[in-house]
């Protein structure tokens, strides 16, 4: 056991005499990213380019370097929502009676006026607007 510890002691030394004689290595560096021409400055801190497929990009400076951002372009509207699957047979104080059709069979039941869900209430809307 003696000379187990030993033999450890002295690898240990040798290793730390080796790492003592290799000089120091140079510190990492990044290189920085600078603006590219062209760029404009906005009010609240961040500046705007135009690349040449025409997106545009924000730079900002922060504590970790500079960094590149593409701007989010404005998400098309999305589509008119279907019409309704189910429709209203009836409306009895406050409840509704609807009615669903498939190729196999029909469906109906009767909710509460304050219990729809939202294709419920487009079709009692509807339903509605048919009989003005």
């Amino acid at each position: 056991m003696k000379q187990f510890a030993w033999i450890l002691v002295f690898c240990s030394a040798a290793a730390q005499a080796a790492i003592a004689d290799q000089p120091p290595a140079p510190p990492a560096t990044k290189p920085v990213a600078e603006a590219p021409p062209g760029i404009e400055a906005s009010a609240d801190g961040k500046r705007r380019v135009r690349d040449a497929q025409g997106r545009t990009w924000i730079y900002r400076k922060s504590p970790f370097g500079a960094a590149w951002l593409e701007e989010e372009r404005p998400q098309p509207e999305p589509a008119k929502m279907p019409p309704p699957s189910c429709r209203v047979v009836r409306l009895e104080k406050e409840e509704a009676v609807f009615e669903r059709r498939s190729p196999f069979s029909h469906a109906t039941w009767t909710k509460r006026l304050d219990q729809l869900d939202e294709m419920e209430r487009r079709a009692l809307e509807e339903w509605k607007k048919a009989r003005q």
